[in-house]
């Protein structure tokens, strides 16, 4: 037979965003304890609220199944003296297990043969196992770090606990955690439904909830609250502006889905859209409301919508409050805009010196000079030179807003309020959208930065950070990234593709690692790492970071490493190859021509380049090839010139037939040391025009050979001594 297990732990309101990862520990923890016993749940069901976490275990046996288990003791060859009498080692062990050392068995592991002692055990209840496993498992909750104690050394939990339920097959599962005993009562809501009530099974237990109001399910409450929230906004005349996060971040601070709706001074709405949004999404936990056009959004409106923890408000209590506390920090905002506009973007750029940009890396002025250095070189090697003036003026502007009152109170609008500011005082188009979009991409999914000027400072700003970052050790390890250095190259990488910059990044690299060693050489300081160092480490980092970027958008992991290996400098020309690859494998004359270029490597892989003499092809299948081979490279190379890689690789799908004939009837190792040598020459000439494009042996033909992304490999070394020739700023003419 096979039960529930029903567990609630309640307590006072919990931080919201601590609940998820502890219902996730609590659940997958208590699910493999089970299984580990052989009690595996059918399944499982959880739920939460701000003051409980809940599980329940569906169809649990009553009884664990017998099982027989193994305890090892002392190796065989230590367990007997020369005479055969027992060791002290083996006496000790058949002691502390209750067996006399003849009554061990002998059993053969990995290490060698040694004594054991084998117990057969009967099953034990299952409420007597989660007894024993719950209170353990609640206790290794980590809260990140945020448990406390209460009362006379109550705890330690997140907050004080105020009720367990723990009931097997509607009975209950007794122990105690944190001082308090499991029973099967519980409470609704602690204002508006504080009478306990008693339960017997899950299904019972959610439907007094909901009777009280309260939703456990995640899920249900989200979607609750999602329609009562908009049905609100549409009784106002608008939509809530939709933010990423908010309505979960709202489902998580209430039990009852409930909603209200506040207004605020018209007058507001002169602040920057950005301003109010953050204000009272951030400060506020609440939907701004828009207004609905035809053509999408229309302008903000003035109200807002957000949930509370009730059904209703009908004295209105509840909404004065959220609208007393909206018009004070919205008058805040105003205070701070007004404060910041009184000194201009010009004159706050001349206090960057005053901000850190990292303790061992100077200040935010030394790096806007950097920045700027760079946007010259990036402008120059892509001949954006009518796009320079206004790069450069954004790029000494780029941080200025770090000195403003709003950005200090709101770190999101980094950026968004120099580009808004910058707007205000006239600044070009370019200009202040630079500004604004510095830190885009954020995500994957986020836009890259509006026009070439912006383009331009992003990838300068944040290739800067990664070269700083480098030469002074702070590398990402594991999931720590306290630096954020996984965004910013993600960013760099993100924007040379989808805006089409061929932009050599080992070269750009060097320059900046030239720029803080040329900058910091009158304090007698720079970089903490060698040139060299540096360059190698940031070009792995980024060829992975590159790599993933290439498998979130679905590209199998053969496609980018075959692409890669012929050159990963130039992003959109990769990128255009990779596209071409994926869309070209389907096609049944593709595995041919992989077939031929593996077979084609497998036979030259060793041998010294040789030079080819075509007056020395004697058998016609080879002089065929020579003659398709001359017409195909000549289509390859006008085919990749213009990027039309497609078509690159059919052209060469043409040298398959020819290519199979050669090797039906050439002998390529011929004993004539000098008919040899040709002909691997013609083989070593077909190999560099299938390599045009992309290393076709490193594609697989099934799935199984697919490397995983692990299996990769460094992209070719660097010359720095040519990177640095080229990295260098030109000399000043002489007067």
């Amino acid at each position: 037979m096979a039960a529930e297990y029903l567990l609630e732990i309640r307590g006072d309101e919990m931080p919201a965003r601590l609940l998820p990862r502890a219902l996730r520990q609590l659940g997958s923890r208590l699910f493999d304890e089970l299984e580990k016993r052989g009690l595996k749940p059918e399944k499982m069901t959880t739920g939460l609220t701000p003051r409980r976490l809940v599980v329940c275990c569906h169809a649990v046996a009553e009884i664990e199944p017998d099982r027989q288990e193994r305890e090892l003791g002392p190796p065989l060859s230590e367990a007997y003296t020369p005479g055969g009498e027992p060791t002290e080692a083996l006496r000790g062990f058949a002691e502390r297990v209750g067996a006399a050392p003849e009554e061990l068995e002998r059993v053969t592991t990995d290490k060698g043969e040694y004594l054991a002692v084998v117990r057969q055990l009967t099953g034990r209840p299952t409420p007597e196992i989660l007894a024993e496993i719950v209170p353990r498992i609640l206790g290794e909750i980590g809260w990140r770090g945020q448990r406390m104690r209460w009362g006379p050394g109550k705890g330690p939990w997140v907050r004080p606990l105020r009720g367990i339920v723990s009931l097997y097959a509607g009975q209950v599962v007794p122990f105690e955690f944190a001082g308090i005993a499991a029973g099967r009562t519980t409470v609704g809501h602690p204002i508006l439904s504080p009478d306990p009530f008693p339960v017997t099974e899950f299904a019972d237990y959610r439907g007094q909830l909901r009777e009280r109001g309260i939703e456990v399910a995640f899920e249900a409450r989200r979607q609750a609250l999602a329609e009562a929230l908009r049905v609100r906004a549409a009784e106002l005349g608008g939509e809530p502006y939709h933010v990423p996060g908010l309505l979960d971040r709202l489902a998580l601070m209430c039990e009852i889905p409930g909603v209200v709706a506040g207004a605020f001074d018209p007058e507001y709405l002169a602040l920057p859209e950005e301003v109010i949004l953050a204000t009272l999404q951030q400060q506020q936990s609440a939907f701004v409301l828009s207004g609905i056009s035809e053509e999408g959004r229309g302008e903000l409106l003035p109200y807002f919508v957000t949930v509370m923890d009730r059904s209703d408000d009908p004295q209105g209590v509840v909404r004065a409050g959220q609208e007393r506390s909206a018009a004070g920090r919205l008058n805040d905002a105003l205070f701070h805009c007004e404060a910041d506009r009184r000194l201009p973007l010009a004159e706050r750029s001349r206090r960057l010196d005053q901000l850190s940009f990292h303790p061992r890396l100077g200040n935010l002025a030394q790096k806007a000079r950097r920045v700027r250095a760079l946007v010259e070189l990036i402008a120059g090697e892509l001949g954006w030179h009518d796009d320079l003036d206004a790069a450069c003026e954004a790029a000494g502007l780029l941080k200025t807003d770090l000195t403003t009152a709003m950005v200090r109170d709101f770190g999101s609008l980094r950026g968004i309020m120099g580009g808004i500011y910058a707007r205000e005082e006239g600044y070009v188009e370019a200009v202040w959208q630079a500004i604004y979009d510095q830190y885009k991409p954020a995500t994957l999914d986020e836009s890259i930065p509006r026009g070439r000027t912006g383009q331009l400072v992003a990838v300068a700003d944040r290739l800067d950070a990664l070269v700083g970052f480098f030469g002074i050790g702070e590398v990402p390890t594991g999931s720590k990234d306290p630096l954020a250095m996984r965004r910013r190259a993600l960013g760099v990488l993100r924007i040379l593709i989808e805006a089409e910059m061929p932009l050599d990044l080992d070269l750009i690299a060097a320059r900046a690692v030239l720029l803080y060693n040329e900058e910091r050489e009158g304090e007698g300081e720079g970089l903490e790492r060698g040139a060299e160092e540096i360059l190698q480490a940031l070009q792995g980092f980024l060829a992975d970071r590159l790599r993933n970027l290439f498998v979130q958008r679905g590209f199998a992991h053969d496609e980018i490493e075959a692409a890669m290996a012929v050159g990963a400098n130039n992003l959109p020309d990769l990128a255009a190859r990779l596209r071409a690859l994926r869309t070209m494998r389907e096609a049944g004359e593709f595995r041919s021509l992989v077939l031929a270029a593996k077979r084609i490597f497998n036979i030259v892989k060793d041998s010294p380049e040789f030079e080819l003499h075509p007056e020395l092809l004697v058998e016609e299948a080879e002089k065929d090839l020579y003659a398709d081979l001359v017409e195909v490279r000549r289509t390859v190379d006008e085919a990749a010139d213009r990027r039309r890689y497609e078509d690159c690789l059919r052209h060469m799908e043409a040298l398959v037939p020819s290519l199979d004939r050669f090797f039906a009837e050439v002998l390529v190792m011929d004993e004539d040391e000098t008919l040899r040598h040709n002909r691997m020459a013609l083989l070593q000439a077909t190999r560099r025009v299938f390599w045009r494009m992309a290393r076709l042996k490193e594609m697989a033909i099934d799935k199984a050979e697919i490397p995983s992304l692990a299996d990769t490999r460094v992209l070719e070394p660097l010359d720095l001594k040519t990177l640095a020739k080229k990295a260098a700023p030109s000399p000043e003419p002489e007067a």
